[in-house]
């Protein structure tokens, strides 16, 4: 997983780069906004940047940031502006690279980008009979959630929940369209929770633009979609064999120890449901240590699952 986020960021700065550099100065909610980042997430990227460069690290080697008071700038350092002499197998990668970022759903076109295709493909001298797809599930529902969030129109949603199992209709308004963790996610205010909710957009079954005129958009924008620990959550421990030690990275834990090779795994959730049905497809590597409603529960489903298969 960790692996992914890495991945994830460095597409992220690899398009946010010439993006700024078209755009100096830039308001610093506007780079938030269209790359889908906090403004801490996006100091980080920033200082990232800043350590780009050549051996040697001083002046003018290094790619320079700064956020001075709302604004960004980034210039790069002297050596990026000279003429580079690629070869074939150098120039191919670059020109996958470029089509990969070219084709991820919610970055925006960038001049520069474009035209470093042209000059790769000029170079190649041929059209590379290659193509690389980066879309996921739920890309199809980008534009119309878009453009509900720009017009400020309330979305009608039929939903499946992970947890719940169950599929329901409602109302959002929404805020913001945001990439994490390998998916997109709409977020808004709930009309049918009464308050604020993340949507992954794969488990959108329907989604229907309606012309009913949101609600304002919070001034401080929400947090990251990801399971938040709420009072009166269930606290679950789990026991994993090595073949399921990943599970962790996966998911949002409290703590992790080691006992006598079997890793213990203490986490807490609203619903049993999905836990449930988790450790039911990882079983034996993963069994249910407390509580008890959990392990009954799976013991449950592993029931029906037998006799629905002896039928």
């Amino acid at each position: 997983m960790t692996t992914v986020r890495t991945l994830q960021r460095l597409e992220r700065i690899l398009v946010m780069v010439p993006w700024l550099l078209e755009h100096p100065g830039v308001p610093v909610d506007e780079v938030t906004t269209r790359f889908g980042v906090t403004r801490r997430e996006l100091e980080r990227d920033l200082d990232v940047l800043g350590y780009c460069g050549l051996p040697g690290y001083g002046g003018g080697d290094l790619v320079e940031t700064a956020v001075v008071g709302d604004r960004v700038t980034v210039r790069l350092a002297e050596f990026f502006r000279r003429p580079l002499t690629l070869s074939l197998r150098e120039a191919l990668t670059l020109l996958l690279a470029a089509r990969a970022l070219a084709g991820v759903p919610g970055v925006a076109e960038s001049a520069s980008l474009r035209r470093a295709q042209v000059k790769l493909q000029t170079t190649l001298g041929a059209e590379p009979r290659l193509s690389i797809d980066l879309s996921t599930p739920g890309d199809e529902r980008l534009p119309l959630l878009r453009a509900a969030v720009e017009q400020r129109r309330v979305v009608h949603l039929r939903y499946r929940s992970r947890s719940k199992e169950e599929t329901t209709e409602r109302d959002v308004e929404p805020w913001a369209v945001v990439g994490a963790e390998g998916a997109w996610y709409l977020q808004g205010w709930c009309r049918l929770a009464r308050g604020p909710r993340d949507f992954r957009l794969d488990r959108v079954e329907e989604a229907v633009l309606t012309g009913e005129d949101a609600g304002p958009v919070p001034a401080a924008p929400p947090p990251a979609p990801a399971y938040q620990p709420r009072p009166g959550d269930v606290e679950v421990v789990l026991a994993l064999d090595p073949a399921a030690w990943w599970l962790p990275e996966r998911l949002v834990v409290d703590a992790v120890e080691d006992v006598d090779g079997v890793r213990l795994v203490r986490l807490r959730t609203g619903s049993l449901e999905w836990l449930a049905r988790l450790v039911l497809s990882l079983a034996p590597a993963v069994r249910v240590v407390q509580p008890a409603t959990l392990a009954a529960r799976v013991g449950d489903l592993a029931a029906a699952t037998l006799e629905r298969h002896a039928g």
